[in-house]
């Protein structure tokens, strides 16, 4: 399974996104995040949030509560350090991954000026006990620490900021700054099928391309572990070349909706991702314990429909029926990390 680690990275990266935006407290003008122009030609996965489209959703606390409770301290001291709370002034977040591996890049705008980004980054790193030196590329400050070298934060006037290590950084900053070719197209082209005219504002834009090489490892490696019968399922899935997740919330009242884009390398790959799909929504359907949890409505209003070399999936769910299921996920008890167990054990 090693060939997941870039997907798993990916998706990390996703839920810390996830934590940052639901504690934001101003919006943004409903539009393609300015922030996209910061992906650089070979990202393979990009992540924008629209806060305008989050901030007024009822899913907000759900989320924003379970975000909180594991991240609080973290939190708390990132404020204590910078003399304010700079997550509750943001407006547009982007998670940029690279396909060669490696940690995925932060692109932020939001209610900043270019010297609190600097103070505060410079006490960040001084509360670390680490020394702060601050370089410039291209119309960008960057500040890092000279111990450890841990992340850098660059930054420049009109609240932009990247996050990031490494050549991945100044992969990032050229990019924003218009140089090195932007973000690859078809990022672009699976982003505009996502948002079509007359479509409420999606929160949430995933899109993927999934280079040839990562899927013939994944197929090489899992090929023992396909069940009779669903070979072709599998190979269908493995010929999946570009993926798109859009997720738009509704206000209270409202519905939230989910669409999925696929791009397949022929239309019979295609034919057989959409059989999965009707198969799995069938068998959860019948399933009792996700009708508990509220995924109901979205099994029944699942469709999909192929096209060419390209699939679509939508589905709907009232967006309060949706905040009571994350509630009542949120209030389960989780398991404690056997770590901690270990430790309990030791100190008796």
């Amino acid at each position: 399974m090693r060939a997941l680690r870039p997907v798993l990275l990916g998706a990390a990266g996703l839920l810390v996104v996830g934590a940052v935006a639901l504690a934001v407290r101003r919006w943004a003008p409903r539009h393609e995040p300015s922030v996209f122009a910061a992906a650089p030609r070979d990202a393979w996965l990009i992540v924008t949030m629209d806060l305008a489209a989050l901030g007024p959703s009822p899913l907000a606390q759900p989320l924003l509560g379970a975000a909180e409770g594991a991240r609080a301290g973290e939190l708390a001291r990132l404020s204590e350090a910078c003399g304010f709370d700079p997550l509750g002034r943001l407006r547009q977040l982007m998670v940029a991954s690279p396909e060669a591996g490696g940690e995925p890049g932060l692109a932020f705008s939001g209610d900043f000026t270019k010297d609190e980004l600097a103070s505060c980054a410079q006490k960040v790193i001084r509360a670390r006990g680490d020394t702060a030196t601050t370089t410039s590329r291209g119309t960008f400050t960057v500040v890092e620490d000279t111990t450890y070298g841990h992340v850098r934060l660059a930054y420049r006037d009109g609240g932009l900021g990247l996050v990031g290590r490494g050549p991945w950084l100044d992969a990032m900053i050229d990019a924003a700054d218009g140089k090195g070719g932007g973000p690859p197209p078809e990022h672009g082209a699976l982003r505009a099928s996502l948002t079509t005219d007359g479509a409420p504002p999606r929160a949430l834009l995933l899109t993927a391309l999934l280079p040839a090489a990562l899927r013939q490892r994944l197929k090489s490696e899992l090929g023992s572990e396909v069940p009779a019968g669903g070979s072709d399922a599998f190979a269908g899935v493995l010929a999946v070349e570009q993926a798109g997740l859009a997720v738009a919330t509704g206000a209270a009242g409202s519905t939230t909706e989910v669409a999925v884009e696929l791009r397949c390398e022929a239309p019979a790959a295609c034919g057989e991702v959409e059989k999965l799909i009707m198969r799995k929504r069938a068998a959860l359907s019948r399933d009792f314990g996700a009708r508990l949890v509220g995924l109901g409505p979205l099994l029944d209003t699942l469709t999909s429909e192929v096209h060419g070399s390209a699939l679509s999936a939508r589905a709907t769910v009232p967006t309060d029926d949706l905040a009571r299921a994350l509630e009542r996920f949120a209030a389960q008890p989780r398991p404690r990390p056997a770590m901690a167990d270990a430790d309990a054990r030791a100190g008796d």
